[in-house]
């Protein structure tokens, strides 16, 4: 082999390496702890994990659209192959607020039926609610009625809503920390094997009493949630929600958290 043969050998072989190194970085940093070394992790420690997480893309969309607001009201949706809502595709919107401007473009720009779920803001301050398959009933871990508000389990309002044989193209919830209850009951009852995209704003509303449940529950339903082939392909850090750790990080307790099943 000549000097030069060598000499580009080596540079190959060693930028090889190095793309290697950093993958398995990438890849290592990716992975959560197993439940046992989660349990035996300290407050503080879980909470780090959980950022870490958060803040990580874990699967590239080439296309990706903004779908409502640009404001807390929107979301970003997948657009690529395989992922990109076209008719018949079904919307499950949780969480309307003041801006049902998702829900409203979802409809009108991509044709889906959408149907859109929040009981706990008066029909009168709805925006554009003539245009939405409104229900005033709210997502839970539990189906049952809680201070005269309406609560079911995915599975129990999919049956109301005669869907247990569609597939939902976008799952997006907006519930103010209900999301964890919500979706380890989906889970566990199978429903989101129906769910291509998931859209979830993320709550780690804690006291210090309580900070090592909130973020082990927490990491135990990402876990959970990448089981089922759920990765990460954008995510958006809700400045109204910022606060000082006590390693003196700034951080967020609301992520707004866009998934795509994988497989």
């Amino acid at each position: 082999m000549t000097e030069s043969r060598k000499k580009l050998y080596i540079l190959i072989t060693g930028g090889f390496l190095a793309y290697l190194i950093i993958y398995w970085a990438y890849f290592k940093s990716s992975i959560l702890p197993s439940e046992e070394n989660l349990d035996a992790k300290s407050a503080s420690d879980l909470e780090e994990i959980y950022h870490r997480f958060m803040s990580q893309i874990q699967v590239k969309c080439n296309k990706i659209a903004r779908v409502g607001s640009h404001g807390d009201g929107g979301w970003n949706v997948c657009m690529d192959n395989g992922y990109h809502p076209t008719k018949p595709c079904l919307v499950y919107a949780f969480g309307i607020g003041l801006d049902s401007s998702f829900d409203v473009e979802m409809d009108a720009y991509y044709g889906c039926e959408v149907h859109s779920f929040d009981p706990f803001v008066p029909v009168s301050q709805i925006p554009y609610l003539l245009s939405l398959n409104y229900h005033a009933i709210g997502i839970s871990g539990k189906t049952g009625i809680v201070n005269g508000t309406q609560l079911m389990t995915l599975l129990d309002i999919r049956k109301h809503l005669n869907h247990t044989k569609k597939n939902i193209s976008i799952l997006k919830m907006d519930v103010e920390n209900d999301e964890w209850n919500s979706l380890i009951k989906a889970m566990s009852d199978g429903e989101l094997d129906h769910v291509k995209q998931l859209l979830v704003e993320f709550h780690s509303y804690f006291s210090e009493a309580s900070k090592w449940n909130v973020h082990r529950n927490a990491l135990n339903v990402v876990k959970k949630l990448m089981d089922l082939n759920f990765r990460i392909f954008s995510i958006e850090k809700n400045n109204a929600c910022i606060y000082i750790s006590d390693r003196n990080i700034l951080l967020t307790k609301c992520y707004n958290v866009h998934m795509v099943k994988v497989s």
